[in-house]
């Protein structure tokens, strides 16, 4: 970890140096170190996909359920990722558009469990067929 937080560090270090100079090259930097910033931490998803199987598999929640999480989490991530990116390079309003579309993306994902959260409410209830 110590790693990833100095190359972030001196990666911010020369892209704010050179923002006075080339501000286009900067945020390519930026960029750039987000990037490999990101494919580090997608080397330490195995981990936690395996731990997340094994907490599935002892609380017995579908498999459904469990990639429909995942892909939240995804969702969530790319679109922190690109809104970032787009705030750094001055372009804040993309950035907003960005939040909005993954806010939908997620409601629309996370739909399915919403509907089988209604259906065992109206089971409970005794109104379910």
């Amino acid at each position: 970890m110590i790693k990833v937080a100095v190359f972030g560090i001196v990666a911010s270090l020369i892209a704010m140096k050179i923002k006075t100079i080339r501000p286009e090259i900067a945020v390519v930097i930026a960029v750039i170190s987000s990037i490999l910033l990101a494919m580090y931490g997608l080397k330490q998803m195995e981990e936690i996909l395996t731990v997340f199987e094994m907490i599935r598999s002892y609380s017995k929640i579908p498999q459904s359920y469990f990639q429909i999480l995942l892909k939240l989490i995804g969702i969530s991530f790319i679109c922190e990722f690109a809104s970032n990116i787009c705030k750094d390079a001055g372009q804040a309003s993309i950035a907003k558009q960005i939040e909005f579309a993954g806010k939908l993306a997620i409601l629309i994902v996370g739909l399915p469990v919403f509907e089988s959260l209604l259906g065992t409410i109206q089971k409970l209830l005794g109104n379910g067929t």
